[in-house]
């Protein structure tokens, strides 16, 4: 195989792993080693094991793959009819492990879609949970991943998870960066393919922090991180739109040729000619060409995937077993969730934990759930549990420092926040969890700055202007906090709290008149909203309007809980109007 530029090649990850047996043992299992059991694959001879040659130029000992395909999301914006991401996957674990095809034990291979497809669960598996449990240094991964993508405003390319959150991209997508780093840091093996197809047909309507799609940018082969053996495969060019699972048909076509026993280079060739022909004939339909690119730093002999591995295993190890137990708890606990039915989710949550002790997303959701019940002690024992087992990720720490910040302990809090933010700058939950508590410390100048961060990273986000607006309202910039109001106001112009902010805004500058439109649509979007009569009231008494002052003050009197301390307030502040 010709050498290509230093990259990696993004396909659903499958890993081979190879015990650590001697050559001579693994040969005396093969009682005819150059009798090969199907037609074109020659076993290896045992010089053929010299441990002085490359990875590339030595017999695979086993092969392991993660397929991977999303096309239904947790995240109402991504749902769609469009099936084809979840097919492809399917299709593509078929032939790996079909006998006329990639010759993957199916074991050794593992599909996720869809609902298991979370984001979690991807890393888990590329990770010390299985692939890097598994695959030794003579073995061969393969890694195939189809799903929706986007660009972002850092310049970069996401990949969707199951549960993905639109308004939190950098938290909880899937980047570049995330998969690279979890197969360097778990991943033994020398020889790796990575395949991804990456689509925009189902993120058409994204808001926060994605690019315009007419940019059409595709994941960049040239930024992949190198490794030793590794082949990367993206489905187009960075500049291109990947129409469906087009790629993917045409590789696992050119793949099954000559019985499976075609290199992956001449697969690629053939898959991409055709890819490019099917896009052009259609042009009208697709609008423009799809041409996939292969990037690697391979050495040695060329690669084929379909050729039969050295050993195959009975048994996975015990820490594997466990997982994958653990992880059927897991996903029952998930579902019972989405249910509204925790006391049965807790049940499950515990038995996934008392199976593998080191799930560390279930010990983190178990005890946000204990949080919502209201057992903060062990809720917070749970998060530390899980910080442990992941010290790396950003979203146990937040969870964590919310429960901290709720038992009284602000300072525990606040450190927790901070080192979220050093592992994640970008998650959104991070930066405006951690400027409230800076709000809170009466430090709004240090909020402004991260409410900054999140809102350039998020420029749509209604939300986020109006956090930002409140901020640097308490720093005393009440110009640009009327420019964030009023720009919170234009992107969800049927959200109250904007409107109240305005209000407020507005009433700090003196502007009465401006204040009172602004309540008077908050009280029309949300009734109920009981601060909005009271500050509808306050303003109609500046006004010099008693009696709607009046009525405003009797409506929030009546919304609010018999129990409520402001009652009593408020009905000596109506007898005195």
């Amino acid at each position: 195989m010709r050498k290509f530029t230093t990259q990696i090649l993004v396909l659903s990850l499958a890993l081979v792993h190879f015990a650590g047996i001697g050559a001579k043992a693994a040969m005396a299992d093969t009682p005819d080693i150059n009798k090969s059991p199907v037609p074109g694959a020659t076993f290896t001879k045992v010089e053929d094991l010299d441990p002085n040659k490359t990875a590339a130029e030595s017999p695979i000992k086993r092969k392991w793959a993660v397929v991977v395909g999303m096309s239904k999301f947790k995240e109402r914006r991504l749902q769609s009819d469009d099936l084809k991401n979840s097919q492809a996957a399917e299709e593509f674990y078929r032939f790996l492990t079909s006998d006329q095809g990639g010759r993957f034990s199916p074991k050794q291979t593992r599909l996720l879609t869809n609902l298991k497809a979370t984001r979690d669960n991807v890393l888990n598996t590329l990770g010390s949970s299985w692939l890097g449990s598994l695959a030794g240094p003579d073995d061969l991964v393969v890694v195939f991943i189809s799903t929706s993508s986007f660009p972002t405003t850092d310049g970069g390319a996401y990949l969707c998870a199951y549960d993905c959150a639109l308004d939190n991209v950098y938290g909880t997508c899937l980047s570049m960066k995330d998969l690279m780093t979890t197969l360097r840091k778990n991943v033994k093996a020398k020889r790796v393919v990575l395949i991804i197809q990456a689509a925009y047909s189902g993120a058409a309507n994204l808001d926060e922090g994605a690019k315009a799609l007419d940019k059409k940018m595709n994941f960049d082969p040239d930024q992949m991180v190198s490794g030793s053996g590794c082949i990367l495969i993206s489905s187009s060019k960075p500049n291109q739109m990947s129409w469906g699972n087009i790629f993917s048909k045409n590789l696992i076509a050119s793949l099954k040729l000559k019985d499976g026993m075609i290199s992956l280079e001449e697969a690629f060739e053939k898959a991409k000619q055709q890819t490019e022909t099917d896009t052009t004939a259609y042009a009208g339909r697709y609008t423009a060409k799809q041409t996939p690119m292969l990037k690697s730093d391979w050495k040695g002999k060329d690669l084929c995937i379909g050729v039969p591995a050295l050993e195959q295993v009975d048994e996975l190890p015990a820490n594997v077993s466990e997982f994958l137990a653990a992880e059927s708890y897991f996903f029952k606990a998930n579902s019972l969730v989405s249910e509204g039915k925790l006391d049965e989710a807790l049940v499950q949550y515990k038995r996934a934990i008392d199976t593998d002790p080191k799930y560390s997303k279930a010990l983190n959701d178990y005890g946000a759930i204990l949080a919502l019940k209201g057992n903060l002690p062990q809720a917070a024992e749970m998060l530390q549990r899980a910080i442990k087992e992941n010290p790396g990720e950003a979203l146990f720490r937040t969870n964590y420092a919310q429960i901290l910040s709720r038992m009284g302990k602000q300072e525990e809090s606040i450190n927790q926040l901070k080192e979220a933010y050093e592992l994640n700058p970008k998650d959104q939950v991070v930066l405006t969890a951690l400027a409230r508590q800076m709000i809170g410390k009466n430090d709004p100048d240090t909020a402004v700055n991260l409410l900054n961060q999140a809102v350039k990273l998020y420029p749509k986000s209604s939300g986020l202007h109006n956090q930002l607006s409140y901020a640097l309202a308490r720093s005393g910039d009440v110009s640009n906090a009327l420019v964030h109001a009023n720009k919170a106001v234009e992107l969800d112009p049927k959200s109250a709290a904007a409107h109240i902010n305005l209000g407020s805004t507005m009433m700090i500058e003196g502007n009465l008149k401006g204040a009172q439109s602004a309540y008077e649509k908050a009280v029309t979007i949300e009734p109920n909203n009981a601060n909005a009569h009271y500050l509808l009231s306050k303003t109609y008494g500046k006004n010099g309007d008693k009696s709607m002052a009046r009525t405003e003050l009797q409506k929030f009197i009546e919304l609010l809980p018999e129990k409520d301390p402001r009652k009593a307030k408020a009905q000596e502040q109506l007898n005195s109007l």
